[in-house]
C-alpha cells in the first residue's frame, strides 16, 4: 500500500507541474495544525495555524459524538477526520477537499449528515493526493467514493484525482470551482454535480460556466443566487473575503445548507452509474440499422429505422436527443431513462419500437434523473424542427423506465393534456391521476425484484391506500397493468446486472421486443378524441 501512495505522489507532483499557479498555490498552504490544540473523546476542536478561516460552533458541535446517534467522529493526523455511523453497512465514501484557507473543520457539518444517510464521509487536512487516497484507505472495503472539492484549491485537485482515479472514483462534487482546462470529463461515466454562488466573485458565475463545455450532457447545475465563495461552509469567513467577518452578516440560510446536503446525499446514494453496452451503442450507427449487412440489425416488419443525435436547445452543459423514426410514423414517444442509467442504454428498446412506427426520443438527463427536469417533453412538443415533423400533433405520448416513469407520471400530472398517453415500463409513479381521463399503462416484468413487495407492486403501490400502497393514484377506468412473464427490471435496457433483481428467465432481445410490442399495442388502441389533446404551439 506505501508503494501505491508513493506512485500516486509523484502523480501529484506531475499534476502540480501542469497547473495554474492560483491552484499550485494550495500546496504552500497549511490548511490545519498538523498538531490539534484538543482532541478528547468526545470533540475535537482544533483552530487551523495557517488556515484563515475557522470553523464555526456550528461545525465544531458537528464533531462532538452524540449519543442521540451512533456517529463516530474520528481524527488522524496526517489525513483529517472521518465520520461514519457504527451501525451502517457502508458501502459508499465522501472525501471533502477543503478550498485554500478554509480549515478541514468548516466541513464538518456535512460529514456528519452524509454519516447520518449511512455514508463513510472523511475531510482531508490537505488537498493532495496522498491525502485522499490515505483518508480512502481507512476504509478500504468501499465499493464507491465520490469527491467534493471546495474552490479554486479544492475543487481543482478534486477534478484532476476524478479524472486520474476514474473509475475507483464514481463522483465529483465541484462546489463553487471550476474544471480546470485540462480537464476534460465529457467522456467518462462520471457523475458530476456543479454547486455553486450567484455572488461569488472569486469563483464567478461566468467562470463555472465557461467550463460547462468540458462536462457530459448529464451534469446537474445548481445555482445558490445569493451566495458568495465562502458562504458555502461553516466558518467565521462570510461573502468573498479570506478573512474572519464581524461586520459580514452570512447569508448560508438552514434551507440553503439542507438543501447542499441533500444534494450531496443524492450524489453519494447514485455514485455507481449504470454504463450502455457495446451491444446497446451499436443501436446508435446508422450502418447497422441499414438491412443488407452481416451485423445489421433484424427488423419485425417492413419499417425501417433511421438514428439521429441531436443538442437541446437551450442547455448548458450541452444536453442531447437521440431519436430513433420509423419510415412510417403513427406517433412519438419521449422517453425518459431509469436514474443513474446511461440514457443510450435504451437505444435497443427505442429501435424496436419506432420499428413498430413509432418515433421514439430518448432525453438525456441532467444527473440521469427525470424527476429533477420532468416537463423536458415541452422542448420537444415546442420544437420546429424537421425530425419531429412527422409525428402527428395530437400523437405524442410521454413514457418512462423506473425512476424515468416517475418523471412521465409528474409531467401526465402536470402537463396531461398535451400527450395522448403515458407509458410506464416497471415505472415509479409521483402524481395523483385518479381524476385524469389519460390513458395509463404499466408494464412490467414478472420477476422484478428491484424493490421489496413482489412484482405486482407495480400495481398494488398505486391502486390501494397505505398501509398496502401509496394511493390510490391510479384511474382505474383509464390505467392497464401488464406483467410481462420471466422478464425482470435491469433488462429493459441494456447496462448489466442491477443489485437486488432477479435474472430473468427470457433473454434481453426477448424481454425488449415483449416490452416494445406492449407498448406499441396499447396506443394504437387508444382512439383520436379530436379535441382532447393541446396543440404544440
Amino acid at each position: 500500500m506505501v508503494s501505491v501512495v508513493h506512485c500516486l505522489a509523484l502523480m501529484s507532483m506531475l499534476l502540480l507541474a501542469s497547473s495554474s499557479s492560483s491552484s499550485s498555490s494550495y500546496y504552500t498552504v497549511e490548511c490545519v495544525a498538523k498538531e490539534p490544540a484538543v482532541i478528547a473523546l468526545e470533540v475535537a476542536q482544533v483552530a487551523s495555524a495557517a488556515a484563515l478561516c475557522v470553523a464555526d460552533d456550528e461545525a465544531l458541535a458537528a464533531l462532538r459524538e452524540d449519543e442521540a446517534d451512533n456517529i463516530t467522529v474520528s481524527y488522524t493526523p496526517e489525513i483529517g477526520y472521518g465520520f461514519v455511523d457504527v451501525t451502517a453497512n457502508v458501502t459508499r465514501g465522501l472525501v471533502f477537499l477543503p478550498e485554500v484557507g478554509v480549515a478541514p473543520e468548516a466541513y464538518a457539518v456535512y460529514a456528519r449528515k452524509m454519516a447520518l444517510h449511512g455514508f463513510y464521509a472523511a475531510i482531508v487536512e490537505k488537498g493532495t493526493i496522498a491525502h485522499v487516497v490515505r483518508a480512502m484507505m481507512q476504509q478500504p472495503y468501499l465499493q464507491y467514493w465520490s469527491l467534493l472539492g471546495h474552490g479554486k484549491g479544492g475543487g481543482a485537485v478534486a477534478a484532476r484525482l476524478a479524472f486520474v482515479l476514474h473509475p475507483k472514483i464514481k463522483a465529483l462534487i465541484l462546489l463553487a470551482a471550476t474544471l480546470p482546462e485540462e480537464v476534460d470529463l465529457r467522456s467518462l461515466n462520471l457523475l458530476l454535480t456543479v454547486i455553486y454562488g450567484g455572488k461569488d466573485t472569486v469563483v464567478t458565475p461566468q467562470a463555472i460556466s465557461k467550463s460547462f463545455s468540458q462536462m457530459a450532457g448529464d451534469t446537474r447545475t445548481v445555482l445558490f443566487p445569493n451566495l458568495g465563495h465562502f458562504d458555502f461552509v461553516h466558518s467565521d469567513c462570510k461573502g468573498n473575503e479570506l478573512h474572519p467577518s464581524q461586520d459580514c452578516q452570512g447569508v448560508l440560510t438552514s434551507d440553503d445548507a439542507d438543501s447542499i446536503a441533500n444534494e450531496l446525499n443524492y450524489v453519494v446514494a447514485f455514485s455507481r452509474w449504470s454504463v450502455a453496452s457495446a451491444r446497446a451503442l451499436s443501436y446508435g450507427d446508422n450502418e447497422k440499422l441499414t438491412p443488407g449487412h452481416n451485423d445489421s440489425k433484424p427488423y419485425p416488419g417492413d419499417i425501417r429505422v433511421n438514428f439521429t443525435e441531436l443538442p437541446i436547445p437551450g442547455t448548458s452543459p450541452q444536453r442531447l436527443w437521440w431519436i430513433f423514426t420509423p419510415s412510417q410514423i403513427t406517433g412519438g414517444i419521449i422517453y425518459y431513462p431509469g436514474a443513474a442509467v446511461d440514457g443510450r442504454a435504451y437505444f435497443p428498446l427505442a429501435f424496436e419500437i419506432a420499428a413498430r412506427g413509432h418515433l421514439v426520443v430518448v432525453v438525456q438527463q441532467p444527473l440521469r434523473n427525470a424527476v429533477f427536469t420532468f416537463q423536458d417533453a415541452n422542448v420537444v412538443l415546442n420544437s420546429n424542427l424537421s425530425v419531429f415533423s412527422g409525428v402527428p400533433k395530437d400523437r405524442w405520448a410521454i413514457a418512462g423506465h423506473s425512476l424515468g416513469g416517475a418523471g412521465a407520471t409528474l409531467y401526465a400530472g402536470a402537463y396531461g393534456r398535451r400527450v395522448y398517453a403515458a407509458v410506464l415500463h416497471a415505472g415509479d409513479w409521483r402524481t395523483n391521476l385518479t381524476l385524469s381521463e389519460l390513458p395509463v399503462v404499466q408494464i412490467y416484468g414478472t420477476l422484478d425484484c428491484i424493490s421489496p413487495g413482489g412484482y405486482q407492486r407495480y400495481r398494488d403501490r398505486y391502486v390501494y391506500p397505505p398501509p398496502k400502497g401509496f394511493g390510490p393514484l391510479a384511474n382505474l377506468n383509464t390505467t392497464q397493468f401488464i406483467p410481462i412473464d420471466s422478464a425482470n427490471h435491469y433488462q429493459v435496457g441494456d447496462y448489466g446486472y442491477q443489485n437486488h433483481d432477479q435474472i430473468a428467465t427470457i433473454s434481453l432481445e426477448q424481454q425488449q421486443i415483449f416490452f416494445a410490442e406492449e407498448t406499441v399495442k396499447f396506443l394504437n388502441n387508444i382512439p383520436l378524441k379530436g379535441n382532447g389533446i393541446l396543440s404544440c404551439s
